[in-house]
C-alpha cells in the first residue's frame, strides 16, 4: 500500500493579544504519482476527551492593587523592600519604632476602639483578627466587651506595645488579605503621613484582552490552560469577564478577562511577563482519536488510516470529527488499533 500525501488546511495565528488557533479540514489535495511510504511509525487510537481551543494572548501579574497611606504623626522608622510580600499581622511599616501591622478587613478603622465605643461593624473587624491570631476566643459581633478589651492587651503585649486594651485608627492597616509591596514612596525619616507605598495582592492571575468579537469563548468559572514563559504550562480558572469595551492603539474593542491559575507557584516571581491562554471552544467526550498525521487521502475522496494487522496493513476509511492538540475524532476505527503515522 502506497502513502498518499495529505494536505490539511490549518488557520493559525501564533499567541498574542487576540491570537487565536482553529484547526479545521477544509478540503484535500492528490497528486497523481504515487510516492513511496515515507519513514514514520505507529500510533494507538485512543479514546477519550478532545478538546479544540482558541489562544489569546494576555499578561501575567499579581491580582489587586493598593494604595497603603498612613497616619499623620512621627518618623518613619522602618520601611518594607519593593517585592516584600507582608502577612496577617506582620509589620507593614514602622512609626517611632512602633511597628505598623496588616490586618484584613473591608475596610479601615474610622475611630478608636476601646472601652465604651457604640457597637459597630469595625469591632466585628477587631474580634475577627484576633480570633484568627488565636486571641479571641469568642464569637465576634460588633459589641465591644471586657473579652475585647483584654484579648487586645494581649496582643498589644505580645506586639511590646503599651497595653492600653483599645485601637487607634492608624495602628493597623487594614486591606482584605495579604499584599506584595509594589513600589515604596515614602523614605525613612519623613513624616508619618499620606502615602507610603502601593501594593498588590498575591494571587497570581493572567490578564487577557479579549477581542469583543471572541468574548463568547470567555465564560466565568471555565477551566482554561495557561502557558507561562518558557512554555511551561498550568492550568487556571476565568475569574472575571470584564462588561466595559475600549479600543486598543490597533482599533480592535476588547474586555478584560482575567484568569487565575490554580497553582499559582508555577509562575514563579514573574510579573508583566506574557503568557498564553487556551481557551476551549468545543469538547467531545469519550472520542476515538488518532494522530492528525496517521490520515492519508483516498484516491475516490475522503481520508482513511493504515490499520496495523498481522501479517500485513488495511487501508480503513474514516469518518472525521473534531481536531485538537494535535489528534483527530474518527468513526470507523477500534478502539485500540495500531495505526500507521508519517514521520513528523
Amino acid at each position: 500500500m502506497k502513502r498518499l500525501p495529505v494536505v490539511i488546511a490549518a488557520a493559525v495565528l501564533v499567541a498574542g493579544a487576540g491570537g487565536v488557533t482553529a484547526v479545521a479540514v477544509t478540503g484535500q489535495e492528490r497528486v497523481a504519482e504515487v510516492v513511496p511510504d515515507p519513514p514514520g511509525g505507529t500510533a494507538t487510537a485512543d479514546r477519550g476527551d478532545l478538546v479544540q481551543q482558541e489562544q489569546v494572548g494576555g499578561t501575567l501579574g499579581y491580582a489587586g492593587s493598593y494604595q497603603v497611606t498612613a497616619r499623620a504623626g512621627g518618623v518613619f522608622t522602618w520601611l518594607p523592600a519593593p517585592g516584600s510580600v507582608v502577612r496577617h499581622d506582620e509589620r507593614v511599616f514602622a512609626v517611632d519604632d512602633r511597628p505598623v501591622p496588616l490586618w484584613r478587613g473591608d475596610k479601615p478603622l474610622w475611630r478608636r476602639v476601646g472601652a465604651g465605643v457604640g457597637k459597630g461593624s469595625d469591632v466585628t473587624l477587631v474580634e475577627q483578627n484576633l480570633k484568627d491570631l488565636g486571641l479571641f476566643s469568642g464569637t465576634p459581633d460588633d459589641a465591644f466587651t471586657w473579652a475585647t478589651a483584654a484579648a487586645l492587651r494581649e496582643w498589644q503585649r505580645v506586639k511590646g506595645l503599651e497595653r492600653t486594651g483599645a485601637l487607634d485608627v492608624g495602628d493597623v492597616v487594614v486591606l482584605p488579605g495579604e499584599i506584595r509591596v509594589t513600589e515604596v514612596t515614602s523614605v525613612l525619616g519623613a513624616g508619618a503621613g499620606g502615602p507610603v507605598l502601593r501594593a498588590s495582592g498575591t494571587g497570581r492571575l493572567v490578564t487577557v484582552e479579549m477581542p469583543v468579537a471572541k468574548q463568547a469563548i470567555a465564560r466565568q468559572g471555565a477551566e482554561v490552560e495557561v502557558r507561562l514563559p518558557g512554555g511551561a504550562r498550568t492550568k487556571g480558572a476565568v475569574a472575571s469577564v470584564g462588561t466595559v469595551a475600549r479600543n486598543r492603539d490597533d482599533g480592535t474593542a476588547v474586555i478584560d478577562v482575567l484568569v487565575t491559575l490554580v497553582d499559582p507557584a508555577a509562575a514563579g516571581g514573574l510579573d508583566g511577563a506574557p503568557a498564553t491562554v487556551h481557551f476551549t471552544t468545543e469538547r467531545r467526550e469519550g472520542v476515538i482519536t488518532v494522530p492528525v498525521n496517521a490520515l492519508l487521502a483516498l484516491p475516490g475522496g475522503g481520508y482513511g488510516v493504515e490499520v496495523v494487522r498481522p501479517g500485513g496493513v488495511d487501508l480503513t476509511p474514516v469518518e472525521l470529527g473534531l481536531f485538537g492538540n494535535g489528534r483527530v475524532e474518527v468513526t470507523g476505527v477500534a478502539e485500540g488499533a495500531e495505526v500507521r503515522v508519517a514521520a513528523s
